[in-house]
């Protein structure tokens, strides 16, 4: 039997201290670590690499055996190698060279014997159980919600509406969904039966990975709960993913779609300038957003903010886009960020300014359809 690299690699870690050790030669991770060995469980930090939030990034409390953490814009980092892509933002295979790097870049001392008893004891982060679990949530949502287009209680266009996009809730894309009965929960305070508009997640092979949700009240505003905006647990890594909206489209040699965070600042992109647009949810995955090979051209339509984390990320994504071979361009809300605000983005932008405030307007014949 021939071990597998991912196989070498834990084993390598196992000889080196474990993920303990790997986590170490990343400032970031010391309070998930600190806490954790101090006060046990698995106590919620800042996210680890932008430092943003109080309560973004956790590691499992099994994280010592597995390296497994959660991100809540991430969802589950199941295993150390998973952990490292996302502090990395790079691919598995390139975080492999990473811990391989950190434990003294050597796979030839670890034998074949030692590889299969680190693998029979390597316990899991996320079991199959709990991973068919989140899969049927996943679908039993699916098969009850129906098209974003196809709402008969007026609530998507109300809500639409009252972000100040102009669309017609009928033309937006089948991406988009509409729950009836959306439960909502935080694990703390009563569960409430709600309304929602979800944004169905996949991958770059097109799987659908999870479902990001935005709560509505009985009028189509948004739901006056803490956290209106939750993404499902999903049941695997959701670095790359995105909420496609549009197709990308192509113009003579040239293919190019529009990136963002937010659906709403999605929606107002398209409304303003007519570009086909994916939302990535977060600016953490926004940077990790996976662009199809015939994509040509990207546009990134990112978040002011006043931490710099939005133009940061947009910037790290175009950077390893050029690498890629792609043609990037990155748009920043000209608008200054307002006092007592954290941000502005290209929806406010839309809002304040309108659509002359956006870099350009394409042809009628290659935008996309907003009624």
């Amino acid at each position: 039997m021939i071990e597998s690299k991912i196989d070498k690699v834990l084993a390598l870690v196992e000889s080196n201290g474990g993920w303990s050790s790997v986590y170490s030669a990343y400032p970031g991770l010391n309070e998930a670590v600190s806490k954790s060995n101090n006060h046990g469980g698995s106590p919620q930090v800042p996210c680890p690499k932008t430092g943003n939030g109080r309560t973004k990034f956790r590691l499992f409390r099994d994280w010592v055996d597995t390296g497994g953490a959660y991100h809540n814009d991430v969802g589950a980092l199941p295993g150390g190698i998973d952990v490292i892509a996302f502090m990395e933002s790079c691919s598995k295979s390139d975080a492999l060279n990473k811990i391989i790097d950190i434990c003294g870049g050597d796979l030839s001392s670890i034998s074949r014997e030692y590889v299969q008893n680190v693998k029979a004891s390597q316990p899991k982060g996320i079991n199959d159980d709990e991973k068919a679990k989140r899969v049927a949530k996943l679908e039993k949502l699916f098969q009850h919600a129906i098209p974003a287009a196809h709402d008969q209680s007026g609530r998507i266009q109300a809500y639409l509406n009252s972000r100040g996009l102009k669309t017609d809730a009928k033309t937006l894309p089948y991406t988009l969904g509409y729950a009836d009965e959306l439960w909502w929960g935080d694990g703390q305070s009563k569960p409430k039966k709600l309304h929602g508009l979800l944004g169905s997640m996949t991958d770059s092979d097109g799987n659908r990975i999870t479902i990001h949700r935005i709560f509505l009240n009985n009028q189509g505003l948004k739901a006056d709960v803490p956290n209106a905006k939750m993404l499902m647990p999903p049941p695997s890594y959701i670095g790359g993913c995105s909420i496609k909206i549009d197709s990308p489209v192509t113009e003579g040699d040239n293919t190019f779609i529009g990136v963002c965070e937010g659906i709403e600042t999605a929606l107002a992109v398209r409304e303003a300038t007519g570009c086909p647009m994916w939302s990535c949810y977060s600016d953490t995955l926004l940077e990790m957003v996976k662009i199809p090979d015939n994509v040509t051209s990207v546009l990134i339509f990112a978040d002011k903010d006043a931490s710099g984390a939005g133009q940061e990320k947009a910037e790290a994504l175009a950077a390893r886009l050029r690498r890629e071979g792609k043609f990037v361009d990155i748009y920043m809300p000209p608008l200054d960020i307002p006092n007592g605000s954290k941000s502005m983005d290209w929806l406010d932008t839309y809002n304040l300014a309108g659509p002359s405030a956006f870099p350009f307007r394409l042809p009628v014949d290659i935008s996309v359809n907003t009624g």
